[in-house]
Formats: C-alpha cells, structure tokens, sequence
C-alpha cells in the first residue's frame, strides 16, 4: 500500500531585515517561489538533460547558454513591507555579499539549491535503475 502524501500549499517565507546608509532598518520577507513562477525563471536556461549509460543526468548547455543573474532571482522572491515585489534595479544597489545571501537562502527556500538539486538528481538515478523491473 502506498503511504499518503501530504503538504501544505501555502508558500514558505523567511523575515529579512535590512539596515540602509541612513541607519534605518527595514522589513522584508523571502518567499518560495510559486510552480510558475520557477518555470518562468527556468525557462532562461538553455540546456537539455538526459540520462546517461551508468544512469546519471547529464546537463548539455546550449549556444548563448547564460544563467540568470541572482538579482533577478531574488527580485521574485524578495517583498517589502507593503507585500510588494522589490525591483531588480533595487537589489542591484545592494551590497554584492547581501545578493550573496539572499540567492542562496532563496535557492534553498525554493528548493533549488545544491542539496535539493542532487536529491532529486539521485531520484532520477533510483527511478531509471527500477524502470526496467516491471
């Protein structure tokens, strides 16, 4: 028998506080990004995955192949006070180290980081080593 899946459909989200030159401290909140909006960021890339013989993806970057920057990323998932997306441009007068941690607590929140990123490579790799057992 199958075990039940169960989850909650209400996006995660991290409170962020950020101080500006002025000394004044603002409020901000991370949000998991929705199924659509990760396509829509996704679909900036241009690659093809497939499996290789021992099982493993392969990624295979296409021509004028280029990631999306971490200031557009942040930008959909990044929201003031107001519940506002905060703009691109905003998050580009941002210290380069804040961009830094943002993208990877984002990525995380997302479940597109590095961690989450192979787990799901290793089930690509169990399910194609149990497809053929029928």
């Amino acid at each position: 028998m199958a075990t039940e899946l169960k989850f909650s459909v209400v996006l995660k989200e991290i409170p962020v506080k950020l101080t500006g030159a002025d000394g004044v401290e603002k409020s901000y909140k991370l949000k998991e990004l929705t199924s659509t909006q990760r396509a829509a960021y996704n679909e900036g890339f241009d690659f093809k995955i497939e499996m290789t013989e021992g099982g493993v993806a392969k990624a295979t970057a296409g021509e004028g192949f280029k990631l999306p920057s971490a200031k557009k990323f942040i930008a959909m998932c990044l929201y003031d006070a107001d519940n506002k997306p905060v703009k691109e441009a905003v998050i580009g007068d941002f210290p380069s180290t804040v961009v830094q941690e943002l993208h990877t607590a984002a990525l995380k929140l997302s479940g597109m980081d590095e961690k989450a990123l192979k787990k799901a490579k290793n089930g690509l790799k169990e399910v194609s080593d149990t497809s053929g057992t029928g």
